[in-house]
């Protein structure tokens, strides 16, 4: 079996199997759509499934019947607009995004999909003014603040707005866009600035027994990276000092944490770091993690 022609299963015991697409397309599919038919939760899951794996034809049969099950909700029309643009009809999946828009005008990932459309149309300048309608409505959507940093060519206009929308109440990915651009441009005090403002925000997601969410990781991992790449050595270390966790589920934060430490010549706090780490890093990066203390032991030996 080609493994490009494959789709990964998993059976009643949770053991992964294999199938063709053809064996999927004309057993697994229907099978699944008949069960799941009259429970939206189900066949969104399922139907987001097909839309990852390219069933395009089958994921739109599916998205039709949310919008039945759902009278239009939101996430029923993104969907079926998500596949129509996959599948390159363009004008229809515009006039769903239209009536998303009209329906929940408070909303803005619609804005942001029909920034492709109009960006694949090479219509820049109404690409650009949707997706700050979308981030003048909902200011956290990552892939919005990346597009308009893409193709927004006047920097201080495109500072100006992250300014605008770190200032909205909840925003938090603004101030770590405007962060980097600003550590970009060798502005570190400012930068810092935006980078504890979104961190200190994000902090106030943890769960009831104090544990990071996944928005505060993501956070972590954008600034600790960012202050890498620009040899940020010594506002790395002070972040970390004040913010940093090791009840994080992925490593990476940590370990430029670590990484610098032993740079700067901190051994112990280096490894004390990694070690904590180890207490709560998920299973499939705890080789990883000690990986890494076993680099720094040979690092640290011929030192």
């Amino acid at each position: 079996m080609n493994p490009a022609e494959r789709i990964p299963l998993f059976d009643e015991w949770g053991h992964l199997i294999w199938t063709d697409r053809d064996e999927f397309r004309d057993h697994v599919i229907p099978q699944n759509m008949e069960a799941d038919w009259d429970h939206a939760e189900n066949l969104f899951a399922f139907v987001v499934q097909l839309y990852k794996d390219g069933f395009m034809e089958e994921a739109g049969s599916g998205a039709d019947r949310l919008l039945e099950l759902s009278e239009h909700a939101e996430e029923a029309l993104l969907l079926k607009a998500l596949i129509l643009i996959r599948q390159e009809k363009t004008v229809e999946a515009a006039t769903l995004l239209q009536e998303c828009i009209q329906r929940y005008p408070e909303r803005g990932v619609a804005y942001t999909y029909l920034a492709r459309i109009q960006l694949a149309h090479s219509e820049k300048e109404k690409a650009i003014a949707s997706l700050c309608e979308g981030l003048n409505r909902e200011p956290n959507q990552e892939s919005a603040l990346r597009s308009l940093i893409r193709w927004l060519d006047d920097r201080e206009k495109l500072k100006d707005l992250l300014r605008g929308w770190s200032q909205m109440e909840g925003a938090w990915w603004p101030c770590l866009e405007l962060g980097k651009i600003l550590l970009a441009e060798s502005h570190v005090s400012e930068a810092m600035d935006q980078f504890k403002k979104a961190f200190a925000f994000v902090q106030t997601y943890r769960n009831d027994e104090g544990l990071p969410s996944w928005e505060e990781e993501v956070a972590a991992m954008t600034i600790s990276a960012c202050l890498r790449k620009f040899n940020r050595h010594e506002e790395l270390i002070g972040f970390c000092e004040q913010y940093w966790s090791p009840a994080y589920f992925t490593p990476f934060h940590g370990m430029d944490y670590a990484q610098v430490l032993l740079e700067t010549g901190q051994k112990e706090q280096a490894f004390s770091v990694l070690h904590q780490m180890l207490e709560y890093v998920d299973e499939q990066y705890f080789k990883m993690v000690q990986l890494k203390i076993d680099q720094f032991k040979q690092q640290t030996a011929h030192s």
